[in-house]
């Protein structure tokens, strides 16, 4: 780690750790150590700023503890000044909501250092009772892990009570991919059209919604043939806005196939027609799969349209999240490798690639029972 200059107290310091493009900024006062660290300097510098501001009150210039803060008012300026720069805005709102509709008014009023397993076990199981989802209470579990971390960080509390209480479990929803034959027909049915380029980088190439919504004509280098993935479009504040992805790993360059490379080259010209019809009141935006006016595509409108695709063949709706699932299928099945498949859909980790797709394709398990029946019909013991 790198080294820097102790301040005096009460200033900060900031400093890029060695090794890594990150930096941690070290606030000390009152006998206090406050650090945070980010990418960048400035991120840094805000969120040991956004520490400093929820240390309890101090009095006389000698920091004391609080014992009256409510769980309430430390996760409010938590979740709104510190989390919020750290994560996704989706993420975020996601939280917000929890910690506003469920988690302040049971919890809110309980004081941090007197919050404990049974108070959140409690809380928990009154969401069930709600009839709140498994998923929405183990985010909240998840919140409140998250918060009480930090709350730790601060000495505010002594452990985190929230990691005493057990994780929720999740049924695992069944993948419903399309077939080999399914994702040729969807295809065939849209040749020509606006939905021929946007399935091929559903099914084939295995882009979630917001990342095609999202992709650029200069993010194709048609020389080389490569598709990089960088981008998503989120609502944020109901505006349609670029956001960078949230990890490295989701983060990607895709190799195309000269079939789709061919297909979007086609599409390219559909775009240009739009923009024709459309004129001067075309709002370019480079984007692959505009609106008809230029502008980010509406999401429920691309889902609209996938459910289009899926009628018109006569097969099964599903979720649009299962055309991802349908390319990572069709890559497995046809002997793609495992990392090789992570790379391509941006997963994290090989075990989350290996556990959808791995137990989930039939056809190796196919090949697998046609090797035994090979085994049994050789009657010669060698």
């Amino acid at each position: 780690m790198a080294t820097n200059t102790r301040k005096a107290n009460g200033q900060g310091s900031t400093y890029k750790i060695k090794g890594t493009n990150s930096y941690r900024t070290v606030y000390r006062t009152q006998g206090r150590v406050v650090t945070a660290t980010a990418k960048d300097r400035q991120t840094s510098r805000a969120l040991a700023k956004a520490k400093l501001s929820q240390l309890p009150i101090s009095q006389s210039n000698n920091l004391i503890r609080t014992t009256t803060l409510t769980l309430g008012e430390f996760l409010d300026r938590w979740l709104n000044i510190e989390h919020k720069q750290a994560i996704a805005h989706t993420t975020w709102r996601r939280y917000e909501s929890l910690a506003r509709m469920w988690i302040i008014p049971a919890l809110g009023n309980v004081t941090l250092r007197n919050l404990n397993r049974r108070d959140i076990k409690t809380f928990l199981a009154s969401m069930a009772n709600a009839g709140q989802s498994p998923r929405s209470r183990q985010q909240a579990r998840a919140l409140l892990c998250v918060a009480l971390n930090a709350a730790m960080e601060l000495n505010l509390i002594g452990n985190n009570p929230a990691k005493e209480v057990p994780n929720i479990a999740l049924s695992k929803k069944p993948i419903t991919p399309l077939t080999s034959v399914e994702v040729k027909q969807a295809i065939a049915s849209v040749a020509g059209t606006f939905m021929e380029a946007r399935l091929h980088l559903a099914v084939l190439c295995g882009l979630r919604q917001g990342e095609a919504l999202g992709t650029r004509w200069s993010d194709i280098d048609f020389e080389k043939g490569l598709l990089t993935v960088t981008n998503q479009i989120q609502t944020i504040n109901g505006v349609k806005t670029f956001v960078k992805l949230k990890t490295a790993s989701s983060m990607r360059t895709i190799a195309l196939a000269s079939g789709t490379l061919e297909v979007l080259k086609n599409h390219m010209k559909i775009i240009d027609s739009m923009k024709k019809e459309k004129g001067a009141e075309w709002d370019e935006n480079d984007l692959v799969f505009p609106s008809a006016s230029g502008k980010p595509l509406e999401a429920s409108v691309d889902y609209s349209r996938w459910h289009t695709v899926l009628d018109q063949c006569g097969l099964t709706r599903r979720s649009l999240h299962n055309a991802r699932h349908t390319a990572g299928t069709l890559l497995y099945e046809n002997n793609v490798g495992i990392e090789t498949i992570r790379r391509i859909l941006g997963h994290s980790s090989v075990l989350i690639t290996s556990n959808t797709y791995v137990h989930n394709a039939e056809k190796p398990l196919r090949e697998a029972a046609t090797t035994i029946d090979t085994f049994l019909s050789d009657k010669e013991v060698k």
